[in-house]
């Protein structure tokens, strides 16, 4: 009887150590994306550096190249910062010599998309991604697939996204009953009191231009343009210092970097932005977009590294990491919004930066610069 009941008590102790010995194996295994990212990770390791071109901002550069030595230190970034305008056109040199320097690029749907696609530069965008959590729809404000800046929503991706402006009013010189409502602005007392930022270049003005051709039309556009002396400029800092002494109290297609600076030392704090249907319609500016948006190269010279800075750029981290440092609003619905001001609606229409907007946007602004309103600013210095 005692030796049964050892062998059954030594039977009941293997059974338990074989069941603690599962927990513990199933504890250690993982889940085969994570099997796939250790590999990748020991491969960028092996290839130690990663080659990105990305926005000039000193905030975005810091908050880039900080994040990413601090997540991986043993792999080297090099980070160039520079303007889509001046990086693409290098890229685009390179790649018709057979040169491929580059990983990753960080910029605007425009240039990027309309020069690096048609040249088969960019991948896919998917075959980049390797954490499940990213291409959930859960984890993003409207969807995943939203993110994508071009026709095919494949290769360009912004993770970020704000509710944008047409314009700004500084109240001080401007009641609302003068002004609250787009006709308002061809009224005869603001002749010549408008400032608006070239309208054929690419930047703030091309979201403002194209929300207005949607709801108000090409015609009053051009009656606006040719016959209320309008001011057009493409210095940020001459247009918020004419915005703030009321010489020219109201501006179009400005962003807003100059004026923040200028109401945090109690300048122009009753500046006003133009939100809202009674100015924009059905149409909103903004939306998903800006220069924050993401590709990763065909042939990158470290595509294990450029996978790696992919998946960590998109995640929840470094988009919290991002949002802090840069102040804008990421559209991960897992991050808490830096400007709560202007944080995306879903059920709110955008006029984005995507390729068929700015598609658009592009054939319109050639039509304005037949319209002879630009002055010295369509004029090509020698």
């Amino acid at each position: 009887m005692q030796a049964r009941w050892q062998g059954a008590r030594i039977a009941g102790l293997f059974l338990l150590g074989a069941i603690a010995s599962s927990a513990a194996m199933t504890a250690l295994a993982k889940e085969p994306w994570e099997e796939k990212w250790d590999q990748v990770l020991a491969a960028a390791r092996k290839e130690g550096v990663v080659a990105v071109s990305g926005p000039p901002g000193a905030f975005q550069r810091r908050a880039i190249t900080e994040g990413w030595a601090k997540a991986f230190p043993d792999i080297k970034l090099n980070y160039v910062g520079a303007r889509g305008t001046q990086i693409v056109s290098k890229v685009v040199r390179e790649r018709t010599s057979g040169l491929y320097n580059w990983d990753v690029i960080l910029a605007s749907t425009d240039p990027t998309v309309f020069s690096l696609k048609p040249i088969n530069a960019l991948a896919p965008l998917r075959d980049a991604i390797i954490r499940p959590d990213i291409t959930q729809d859960k984890s993003w404000i409207d969807s995943f697939e939203s993110g994508f800046m071009d026709t095919e929503k494949k290769y360009f991706y912004s993770p970020v996204g704000t509710a944008g402006t047409l314009g700004f009013v500084n109240r001080d010189c401007v009641s609302k009953n003068d002004f609250n409502k787009i006709a308002d602005m061809k009224k005869p007392r603001f002749v010549g009191k408008i400032a608006w930022h070239d309208p054929t270049r690419p930047g703030t003005s091309t979201q403002g231009l194209g929300v207005l051709y949607l709801s108000v039309g090409e015609a009053w556009i051009k009656d606006m343009f040719q016959n209320h002396k309008v001011t057009f400029s493409r210095d940020y800092r001459q247009m918020t210092d004419w915005l703030v002494s009321c010489a020219k109290p109201i501006v179009m297609g400005m962003p807003n970097d100059v004026l923040e600076q200028m109401q945090k030392q109690g300048i122009g704090k009753n500046v006003e932005e133009m939100d809202g249907p009674v100015y924009a319609g059905k149409v909103n500016p903004g939306g998903v977009g800006g220069n924050a948006s993401i590709g990763w190269y065909n042939n990158a010279p470290h595509p294990n590294a450029a996978k790696v800075f992919v998946n960590w750029y998109i995640s929840a981290e470094f988009q919290r990491h991002y949002a802090s440092v840069v102040q804008v609003n990421s559209r991960r619905a897992d991050v808490k919004p830096a400007d709560p001001r202007h944080v995306l609606d879903p059920a709110k229409t955008y006029f984005n930066t995507s390729e068929e907007n700015v598609r658009l946007v592009k054939d319109f602004q050639a039509r304005v610069k037949t319209w002879g309103v630009l002055g010295s600013l369509g004029k090509k210095k020698r």
